[in-house]
């Protein structure tokens, strides 16, 4: 399995892409790093501007007033905050575009940015820019959404496990695995703490 680990150093000349605030940049949206201020008051989300670790490590949604520059830890940056549904799809470059052939809806408590409660397979998917037709060596990419905005790029697949249903079991949370194994589910490991830097590892998947 390909991580962002592997990735990265598989794919160097492509590596500005693992960097979301470039990322976020191209796509025009209201950002920056710290040491930046927002244009207007409002809840803007903040993260690492590089995550190779995954799990959405240090992630947070946070209220921002125009001009405040105190909110945001160095090595971060802010961006504005969208509504909607979370996706996560997975291309293959086919025929001189970007085919997908795999689709999640992600549920979470929005003020959770890291702990997902249920990933559920789809059909939704919408074309990728033509601009990202320059990863067509890469193969396989993973693009995640919040509605129709892009917010990640992962030069892979997905590491999750390919079923219709996956609902994440955390360390804190593992005495619900019997509950849902009598509701059909069947339990996977599936061990990820962040590379250490996650108190409450997920430590699999119940399945379907």
């Amino acid at each position: 399995m390909t991580t962002d680990h592997i990735a990265y150093k598989s794919f160097p000349h492509h590596r500005k892409w693992f960097n979301k605030l470039w990322l976020s940049e191209q796509l025009g949206y209201h950002c920056g790093p710290a040491g930046t201020a927002p244009s207007y008051s409002r809840y803007y989300i903040t993260r690492p501007i590089m995550n190779l670790s995954g799990m959405s490590l240090n992630a947070k949604k946070i209220f921002i007033d125009a001009g405040d520059v105190s909110k945001v830890s160095p090595g971060h940056f802010w961006c504005e905050r969208f509504n909607g549904c979370q996706y996560s799809v997975s291309y293959k470059f086919q025929d001189g575009h970007w085919v997908p052939f795999l689709s999640y809806q992600a549920y979470r408590d929005e003020n959770n940015l890291y702990k997902f409660q249920k990933w559920v397979r789809t059909d939704w998917a919408i074309a990728l820019p033509s601009w990202f037709n320059v990863l067509s060596d890469v193969d396989t990419i993973n693009v995640e959404f919040i509605d129709n905005n892009i917010i990640e790029v992962h030069l892979r697949d997905t590491p999750d496990p390919q079923y219709n249903e996956l609902i994440p079991i955390w360390e804190s949370d593992q005495q619900v695995v019997d509950i849902y194994k009598e509701l059909g589910y069947s339990y996977i490991e599936n061990w990820d703490n962040g590379d250490g830097f996650l108190d409450n590892p997920r430590i699999g998947f119940m399945v379907k």
